[in-house]
């Protein structure tokens, strides 16, 4: 079911906590962290740290509590507020913390503070405004989560660099008679896609729309019932929408929406269409990720390019270059690398290696994706460079192969991955979760692609799973997948 925050509440609540920040003689640059689920209270603490001049860290709700107990030491938090529902987590991570900064939502945690005593503070608007910031931590999928350190920002009044940012590509999408129309949340708030709209929209006066999990005729009732005007979803979401019988999907009106963002996964090109096909051209997806990017594409222009995420936002540079960092013309792929912004450069906190990693040429970094720009500029994906299967020296991207898989309905999810051949290296294995049991065979979904793919990409074999594992951000937990079939081997490429 979903919940209604006025803007209103939300300014309040944020007062509140920051006013508890200075009653406890919290530093007005000190961190803060949460571990909660979206709820009211995850807009309160994270607006009233970021505007008071306090570090925001989210934690996923899906890590471990020795996850959860790393991220909170990395992070050098003063402060850390939890759900009660990750009592767990939370008590394993609570060393770090004095007791008396410590607070609990939803129920009790032993040695955590009451939210009532939050409330005690007034709600009147705060008389200290300083614009903070975030150090949001990358998918723990690959070893530990990474945060994502930037320069201590400047003495300034609000909004946050990620408001601001928020703020501008809601209005660069939506008219001005819409911008002040509410906002859902479907996604979670600690992942950045979300939480960067979501404070956006807080920024322009939106009221919010919260659903703590993603639902498909949930998302499509509040819609309808709130009037929602913008939303951030993620390409896992458009599949389970467009699963939806159509008298469900046709049952509600979903005139008032203008904008829906999407990213943080690839999307299928048969996905997409036939989801602008429903909802109108109000699709715009983007490519980046916490520690940067911005390259942009609406609906229109998509169906111009379909396929392309693109091109970058005004200010920033892009260039696709080869192993030897040498640029690569037009059509050709190659590591998609971004210029570092002088003025809020990143890195990874405690962890000068991955840093350098992420920086194949000075003044340069990447986030490990594969792609290419046509004649005209635009950015096409082609697949994260971790997760390439290369067989007999000829590479294969997982994520065009899974957006075939994809078009058939039986497909509810599908994980390609490359699993060991003794002649080729690898061979490209096919995972996947069919909507319900034995109603698709192996034989059928390998003559789809025979249909659709060149030879090379075409599965070898075909595995069922009952329910791949997902982030809440929508994307593959694709190296867990993979492991299955190289444990006890060594990889040859």
């Amino acid at each position: 079911m979903s919940r209604v925050i006025p803007n209103a509440v939300v300014h309040t609540g944020a007062a509140r906590f920051a006013r508890t920040l200075d009653s406890l003689g919290v530093d007005p640059r000190a961190g803060v962290a949460a571990l909660l689920a979206n709820t009211v209270e995850h807009l309160w603490v994270y607006r009233g740290a970021t505007c008071s001049g306090r570090r925001f860290t989210s934690m996923s709700w899906r890590w471990t509590p020795e996850e959860a107990d790393y991220v909170i030491g990395n992070c050098e938090a003063e402060v850390f507020v939890a759900d009660a529902r990750y009592a767990e987590a939370a008590q394993r991570a609570a060393h770090h913390i004095d007791a008396q900064k410590r607070f609990c939502v939803g129920g009790d945690i032993p040695g955590f503070r009451p939210w009532r005593d939050v409330e005690l503070q007034s709600g009147d608007d705060y008389e200290h405004p300083l614009a903070g910031s975030t150090m949001l931590y990358t998918s723990g999928t690959t070893g530990r989560p990474k945060g994502v350190k930037r320069r201590p920002p400047a003495e300034q009044a609000p909004p946050t660099t990620v408001c601001a940012a928020g703020m501008s590509m809601l209005s660069a999408f939506v008219e001005e008679a819409d911008r002040t129309g509410p906002h859902l949340v479907a996604a979670p708030l600690y992942h950045s896609g979300p939480q960067t709209y979501c404070d956006g929209a807080i920024g322009l006066g939106c009221d919010i729309v919260l659903l703590e999990a993603f639902d498909p005729e949930a998302v499509l009732a509040a819609v309808a019932e709130h009037r929602v005007a913008s939303t951030f979803l993620v390409p896992t979401h458009f599949v389970r929408l467009l699963r939806l019988p159509e008298d469900i999907r046709s049952r509600y009106d979903l005139s008032s929406l203008k904008l829906a963002c999407h990213g943080a996964a690839p999307v299928s090109v048969d996905v997409k269409h036939k989801m602008i096909e429903w909802w109108g051209p109000v699709l715009c997806e983007f490519y980046g990720a916490t520690e940067g990017g911005g390259v942009m594409i609406d609906s229109r222009t998509w169906l111009e390019k379909p396929g392309s995420v693109g091109k970058p936002r005004p200010g920033l540079e892009m260039k696709i270059i080869d192993d030897a960092g040498a640029e690569v013309a037009a059509g050709a792929e190659g590591t998609i690398c971004f210029a570092v912004d002088e003025d809020n450069p990143w890195s990874y906190k405690g962890d000068a290696d991955k840093t350098e990693e992420s920086r194949p040429l000075e003044g340069w970094y990447t986030m490990g994706d594969v792609g290419y720009v046509d004649e005209d500029g635009y950015l096409f994906l082609c697949d994260r460079r971790a997760d390439i299967i290369i067989s007999g020296g000829v590479n294969i991207y997982p994520a065009q192969v899974e957006s075939v898989l994809l078009e058939l309905p039986q497909v509810a999810d599908c994980c390609v991955v490359g699993v060991p051949n003794e002649e080729w290296g690898e061979e490209v294995r096919a995972v996947v979760q069919l909507v319900a049991p034995d109603t698709l065979s192996a034989d059928a979904i390998v003559a789809h692609c025979q249909e659709r793919l060149s030879g090379y990409q075409i599965p070898r074999a075909v595995d069922f799973d009952p329910q791949l594992p997902r982030t809440e951000a929508g994307k593959l937990a694709r190296r867990s997948i993979r492991a299955r079939y190289w444990e006890g081997r060594k990889r040859r490429v």
